[in-house]
This record gives structure tokens, sequence and C-alpha cells, in this order.
């Protein structure tokens, strides 16, 4: 279950987060054929970051006037996720070229894909960190990669009772189940 956490200096929109999310989600479910519901994207505010490269500031601060000072601010994703067989280091790799060319569409558009953007909407850096050995998500045990369709068939009476219960993400999963190929051959009622 992919942790995406978009660490952003670039001043986003609540627009702009909704569609990095849905895209981040898109990019990723497509590729490794993982239920919408298993991806989380989590921004963080990191216009107050220090960075640093190589143990110096990457940028000191310029003072433009006494009131104003220029930073060199940094956005970043990294990535959180279950590794396995048939994850390859090229299909990780294609992952990060998929989220990058999503940020440039979203974030800056307007800017030459061969030219800079201001470095305050630059996405710097993607990190894709594995292996997740153990978790829980809601109380039950995060599956192995590649093992999701079991790990949701054991689980389809928590899924409905949750629902039941009121909790939307889990409405939102009988959705997704109810319409998904993948668990076609889950315990539905």
């Amino acid at each position: 279950m992919p942790l995406h956490e978009v660490s952003f200096a670039a001043p986003l929109t609540a627009a702009q987060k909704a569609e990095l999310a849905k895209a981040m989600t898109d990019i990723h479910a497509g590729a490794f054929q993982t239920p919408r519901w298993f991806v989380n994207v989590v921004f963080t505010d990191a216009s107050q970051h220090t960075w640093f490269v190589g143990g110096r500031p990457c940028m000191p601060p310029r003072i433009l006037t006494t009131d104003v000072v220029l930073k060199r601010l940094s956005n970043r994703i990294t990535a959180f996720v279950r590794n396995g067989a048939h994850r390859t280091r090229e299909a990780w790799e294609q992952l990060c070229q998929d989220i990058n060319s999503a940020w440039r569409q979203i974030v800056h558009r307007s800017y030459n894909v061969n030219g800079l953007p201001p470095n305050e909407l630059e996405l710097a850096a993607i990190f894709i960190m594995g292996e997740l050995l153990a978790g829980l998500k809601v109380g039950l045990p995060v599956p192995k990669a590649g093992e999701e369709q079991l790990w949701a068939q054991q689980h389809f009476e928590v899924f409905k009772q949750r629902a039941t219960l009121g909790d939307e993400v889990f409405v939102d999963v009988l959705g997704e189940m109810e319409g998904s190929p993948w668990l076609k051959n889950s315990p539905q009622s």
C-alpha cells in the first residue's frame, strides 16, 4: 500500500493537490494493477524547510531588499512502496517519469519542457523507497505485493462492516471492487 509523500514549497492550490493526488493514484494503480484505494498521497508544506546538498545550504538566502529574502525552495516526492518480483527497476523508473510528467502538466504547464521552470515550481527529486517489511492499515495486515486479491477476499467482510458503519473509504472500496475485474472472484453479495 504505497504512501507518496509530496513535500512541496511551490504555492500549490487545493485543486492542484487534488489533481496531483488523482494523477499519482492513476499512475501507480495502472502501473502495478493495484487497487486505487491502496494508494495514499500526503502533502506537506516544505516552504520553511532548510535544504542542504553536500553538507552546504543549497543556495544561501539572497537579500533583495531589507524586507525580501530569496531562498531556493525544493519540491520532492518520496514514495514508500511494497516491492515484488514483478516490479522491476525499469517499472519504478517509469513510474518516476510518469509522476514527473504529471507534476509538470499540473504545476508548471506553461513552461517549455526543455526550459527550466522557476525553481519553486520544479520537482527537484522523486525517491522510491521499498521494501515494506510489515504494516497495518485500519488494523489489517498489509498484503505482500501481488497478493492483494487474496487479501481483499480474506477481509471482504471487514470491508462491508466498515462501509455499513459509515467509513466512506470503504464505501468507495466496495464500489471499486464491484466494478473491477481484478476482484471478479471476491465473495460479494
